[in-house]
This record gives structure tokens, C-alpha cells and sequence, in this order.
């Protein structure tokens, strides 16, 4: 019974992280697709914006470049972290691309 249990409670917790995780993603991807549409942005271009992971009024946020104000925030709240983690985010943590920073939030989520 209990074996039964601890398994149903890892299924759900498993299933959490993979729906915050996704939550977070499409976070992302939908601030991108809210492009106007005569706006074309190289890929040259899109690999230059340096991004930074910070806390946000206790969620991680995403800020682009060396903007003051987060350009999205996640639902991946802090105090969910590892002491070392909320560290890093107080002083920010840095992608070079939009890959790194998917990356990034994908391992927040889970």
C-alpha cells in the first residue's frame, strides 16, 4: 500500500514539473510569435540578444539585454530552488542564446 503510494505521488510531482516546464516554454514562445508582422529579425541578429535569468518579485523572469524590467515572466516560483540557485538568480544568470535560455528554464522546471 504504501510502495502504491510513493509511486502515485512521483507520478504526480513527475507530471507537475513537465507541465510547469512546458508552461514555461510556451511563455517564451508566445512572447516571440506576439512579433508585429512586418518585424524581421535575422537569425544573426536573434543570436546576439544576450538574455539573463533573474528573481522577480519571487519567479524567475526573463530580461533581454540590459533592461531593468522583465520582457517575460514563468511561473516557476523561487523559493522552489536550491539555496545555490537563488544565489545565481539574485545576481543573474546569463544565456548567449535563445536555445540556452530554453535550456535553462527547462531544468528550473523540473
Amino acid at each position: 500500500m504504501k510502495n502504491t503510494f510513493k509511486k502515485l505521488t512521483l507520478c504526480v510531482l513527475a507530471l507537475a514539473a513537465v507541465i510547469t516546464g512546458s508552461a514555461a516554454v510556451k511563455s517564451i514562445s508566445d512572447a516571440d510569435e506576439n512579433n508585429e508582422p512586418g518585424q524581421n529579425v535575422s537569425l544573426a541578429a536573434a543570436d546576439k540578444t544576450v538574455y539573463c535569468l533573474r528573481d522577480w518579485q519571487g519567479y524567475i523572469a526573463v530580461f533581454e539585454g540590459d533592461k531593468e524590467t522583465p520582457t517575460t515572466m514563468t511561473d516557476i516560483p523561487t523559493e522552489t530552488l536550491n539555496k545555490v540557485d537563488r544565489e545565481k538568480l539574485k545576481s543573474g544568470i546569463e544565456a548567449e542564446t535563445r536555445e540556452k535560455l530554453l535550456s535553462l528554464l527547462e531544468d528550473f522546471s523540473s
